[in-house]
């Protein structure tokens, strides 16, 4: 959480989501964020945990894709803007089964039975220590403190037990983080199925949202979807893909596995992302904003409003999306040969800057003002841009 943006995006959050909510969201970030995350594990544990990193993983594992490109970093200093983008070696793409393993939950991390840390449960190499971090603080809220800490010592033991099983347990109930994070690990979790006849038991939030359902329903996984409510787990087998980075390859699966249409068509509709049902990154100008738009035959869509099934229509037909930086332009994944304007105001990061380059798509930015938690566009340099993307 922003905590410079905190007083608007309150009161928007007291206004369309209610008092318990907006407790809710207060107790997790002065435990999880504060308390557990900033404290005990940073302080704490972290300097005490063994992790399995990636290439550790790799290495024990038999079914293995090769992957020799290099991937820019997801935040700011991974973004095309930058005068040297940084980027990280993302390796091969690997399944690998971890024997008498537990998973702490809500949101991971899996660990050894000598307690190591397995990386790819929770995030890719450069985001192992923040996403380690992140569902400690979540396991240590959910589950408690001693109890999580003995677990990672190897004692303690775990509510629940299946035989063999992976996870799909995001850290945040966001678009991004499930579809991306989430659902393309079942593309390596079907070639394994595929390769040993055995398809994973895959572990679920308990508490899914009705679009995160919609989305399993379409992605049509081969095994079988369990809900688990969080508590902790110990996993006879535990089955563990690579994190999703995401690659080219990875991403161009989740688009082929969950759009039903001409795959090659090139779109025709021109889109912009409205956040009116967003507590941050709202657009303060938007009547001048909308008048552009107007001039291009852009039209609006609050996604929210929408199914799975209908983004995934809505951006397979489209030729144009502008947006303001938010987890709807996920969706630029199910287009093809899209032209794509993102809006950022003063945090820029690469996150749907490496998709649209993974999908091939034609991608520009705009700086505009930061302003609370909102943005002003500059509308000249908006047209500009929309005016270049159309003409490329």
């Amino acid at each position: 959480m922003e905590i410079n943006n905190l007083p608007g995006r309150t009161i928007r959050k007291l206004r369309s989501e209610g008092a318990s909510e907006l407790l809710e969201e207060g107790k997790n970030t002065l435990l999880i964020d504060f308390l557990y995350y900033r404290f005990i594990y940073e302080y704490i544990l972290r300097e005490r945990l063994e992790i399995l990193s990636r290439e550790e993983i790799r290495q024990k594992s038999d079914l293995k894709k090769q992957y020799e490109g290099l991937i820019r970093l997801k935040g700011n200093r991974g973004f095309r803007g930058q005068p040297e983008p940084e980027y990280y070696e993302a390796g091969d793409r690997f399944v690998c089964e971890v024997s008498n393993a537990k998973v702490l939950g809500p949101a991971g991390p899996g660990v050894t039975p000598d307690g190591k840390i397995i990386a790819d449960t929770v995030g890719t190499p450069p985001l192992t220590h923040r996403r380690v971090g992140i569902s400690l603080s979540q396991s240590m809220s959910t589950n408690g403190v001693k109890r999580t800490i003995d677990l990672l010592s190897g004692s303690g033991e775990t509510s629940q037990k299946f035989d063999q099983a992976a996870i799909a347990l995001p850290p945040w109930k966001n678009y991004y983080h499930w579809m991306v994070e989430c659902l393309i690990r079942i593309r390596l979790l079907e070639e394994y199925g595929s390769d040993t006849g055995i398809y994973p038991t895959l572990l679920v939030p308990g508490n899914l949202s009705s679009w995160m359902t919609e989305s399993l329903e379409i992605i049509d996984y081969q095994g079988e979807i369990r809900k688990w409510d969080g508590g902790t787990a110990s996993i006879d087998t535990l089955v563990v893909p690579t994190f999703p980075d995401p690659t080219p390859t990875e991403c161009v699966w989740l688009r082929n596995r969950m759009r039903t249409d001409d795959l090659n068509k090139t779109g025709t509709e021109r889109i912009f992302i409205a956040r009116d049902d967003a507590t941050v990154r709202r657009v303060t100008n938007i009547d001048a904003v909308q008048g552009v738009l107007n001039r291009y035959d852009i039209e609006t869509h609050v996604l929210g409003q929408l199914s799975v099934h209908e983004q995934i229509d809505l951006f397979s037909r489209a030729e144009l999306v502008v947006a303001t930086h938010g987890a709807g332009l996920t969706n630029i994944i199910f287009g093809y040969d899209l032209s794509v304007v993102e809006i950022f105001g003063d945090k820029k990061m690469a996150t749907f800057d490496r998709i649209a380059e993974n999908m091939s798509h034609k991608y520009s930015y705009l700086d505009c003002q930061q302003r609370g938690p909102d943005i002003k566009v500059d509308t000249r340099r908006l047209e500009t841009a929309i005016r270049r993307a159309l003409e490329d």
